[in-house]
C-alpha cells in the first residue's frame, strides 16, 4: 500500500508536476473569478501543459515519425556505393557504423556532422575499438542543419543514380533525412536506429512529468521541421515515406 501511495504522491509533488498543476489550478481559478480573454489565455496554456506533462501525446507524436520506414537489414546481395551516418545519435550509432563498414568492406563511409576536434577523437577510437577502420572514414563537419548535410555531402560525392546509399540516423529524424538527400539527388536506403519507442508496447514506457515534456519537445521540433523544410523546398514531400 505504501509502495502505491508513494508513486501517485511522487506523481504530484515531482517539482515539474507540482508547478505544471499549480498554474493550472490558478489559471481556472481566476477564470471562474475574472472571466477576460488574459484568463482564458493562461488557462488554454496550463491545460497544454497539463495535457504535455500527464498525457503520452509526445510519444503518440513519435511513433509515425520513427516508424515511417520499416527497420529492415539491407540487401547483403546487391552492397550500396556508400553509407551515410548522421551525427545527433549516442555511442549505438558508432556501433552499427562498425558493424556495416564490416558487412560492407567496399563501401564508401560518410561521417557528416561529427566533430574531429573532439578531444582525443573519441568516438574514431571507439570506431576502431568495435572493429572498423578509421582510415575509410570521410568527415564531412561544416554542416550545421540537416538540410546542409545533405547539400555538403552532394557536393563531395557527386551522387548519380545509379548508385544507392544506406542512410543512418536516429528513427524519429528519418523522414527529414530521407527528404532532403532525395532533394540533394541521393538513391537512400533508410536504416533507422534507436527507437525510443516500442510500438508492441506503445505506452508501456511513459512517464509522466519532464520525461513526457521532452519528448513532445523533441516531437514537436521534428514535425515543425518537416513543415518548415517542405515550404523551403528542402524535401521532396511534407511527410516523406517508403
Amino acid at each position: 500500500m505504501i509502495y502505491y501511495v508513494s508513486k501517485v504522491f511522487w506523481r504530484i509533488a515531482a517539482p515539474t508536476n507540482a508547478l505544471v498543476l499549480i498554474s493550472a489550478i490558478v489559471a481556472f481559478w481566476e477564470v471562474l473569478h475574472s472571466p477576460n480573454y488574459v484568463a482564458w489565455l493562461a488557462a488554454a496554456v496550463a491545460c497544454g501543459l497539463v495535457i504535455g506533462t500527464f498525457t503520452p501525446i509526445g510519444m503518440a507524436l513519435t511513433v509515425p515519425l520513427e516508424y515511417r520506414f520499416a527497420f529492415s537489414p539491407p540487401d547483403s546481395r546487391v552492397p550500396p556505393d556508400g553509407i551515410i551516418f548522421l551525427a545527433g545519435s549516442s555511442i549505438g550509432e558508432i556501433a552499427t557504423a562498425a558493424a556495416l563498414s564490416q558487412d560492407y568492406p567496399k563501401a564508401r563511409l560518410i561521417f557528416s556532422g561529427f566533430s574531429a576536434t573532439d578531444p582525443a577523437h573519441g568516438w574514431h577510437k571507439i570506431f576502431a575499438q568495435l572493429g572498423g577502420d578509421p582510415a575509410r572514414i570521410i568527415d564531412i563537419e561544416p554542416p550545421r542543419t540537416t538540410s546542409e548535410d545533405a547539400l555538403y555531402a552532394a557536393a563531395l560525392l557527386k551522387p548519380k543514380a545509379s548508385e544507392r546509399w544506406i542512410l543512418v540516423t536516429s528513427a524519429y529524424h528519418m523522414p527529414r533525412s530521407v527528404g532532403c538527400f532525395r532533394v540533394a539527388g541521393f538513391q537512400v536506403v533508410p536504416y533507422p536506429i534507436e527507437f525510443a519507442i516500442d510500438r508492441s508496447h506503445l505506452f508501456a514506457g511513459f512517464a509522466p512529468g519532464s520525461t513526457a515534456l521532452s519528448q513532445l519537445d523533441t516531437a514537436a521540433k521534428e514535425w515543425i521541421g518537416l513543415v518548415a523544410y517542405r515550404l523551403m523546398g528542402k524535401t521532396d514531400a511534407l511527410f516523406p515515406g517508403p
